[in-house]
C-alpha cells in the first residue's frame, strides 16, 4: 500500500529565518512591563511614606493632648520619633535641627489655646525609598511630605 504525504515540503532554511523573533518580542515586552512595574512601586512608596508622615503627626497630636500642658516640644518630637522608628523613614533626633530629613513643629500650644497643631514634614526628595531612574519621568514625585495632625488641648 501507498500513503500519500499530504504536508507541503518547508525549504530546509525556514526555521532559522525566524530564529531571534521571540527574543525581540520579549525585549519589548520586558520593556514596557518595566516601566509600568517601577511606576506602580514608586507611587506605592510615596504613598506609604506619607501614610507613615501622618500616623506620625498623628501620634505626636496625641501625646500632646496626654502630656501636661502646654506640651513641650522635645517631648511631641520623641513620640513623633518612635512613631517614625516602626517604618521605613529614619526617625529623627530630637531636638532636630536644619540638616534633619524630618522636622517637627507645633502650633497654638500655649496653655491659653483650645487646640494644638502638630506639623511633621520629611523632605522625600533628599531620601527617597527607592531610587529615582533619570531615564523616566519623576517630575510627579514631590520634594518634601508633609502632614498636620490637630487637637483638642485638656481644659485646665
Amino acid at each position: 500500500m501507498f500513503v500519500l504525504n499530504t504536508q507541503p515540503r518547508r525549504p530546509p532554511h525556514a526555521g532559522r529565518r525566524q530564529r531571534g523573533i521571540a527574543s525581540i518580542e520579549f525585549a519589548f515586552v520586558f520593556l514596557l512591563l518595566f516601566i509600568a512595574m517601577y511606576g506602580v512601586v514608586t507611587f506605592g512608596a510615596v504613598f506609604y511614606t506619607q501614610q507613615a508622615i501622618s500616623r506620625a503627626a498623628e501620634d505626636g497630636a496625641r501625646a500632646a493632648r496626654l502630656l501636661p500642658q502646654p506640651p513641650s516640644l522635645a517631648s511631641v518630637c520623641q513620640a513623633v520619633s518612635n512613631s517614625l522608628a516602626s517604618s521605613v523613614v529614619p526617625p529623627l533626633t530630637c531636638p532636630s535641627s536644619a540638616s534633619d530629613l524630618t522636622s517637627v513643629s507645633l502650633t497654638g500650644c500655649s496653655s491659653t489655646d483650645a487646640s494644638c497643631a502638630v506639623t511633621v514634614t520629611y523632605r522625600y526628595g533628599d531620601n527617597p525609598i527607592l531610587p529615582l531612574v533619570s531615564l523616566f519621568d519623576t517630575s510627579w514625585v514631590p520634594p518634601k511630605l508633609q502632614s498636620r495632625a490637630t487637637v483638642a488641648l485638656k481644659a485646665s
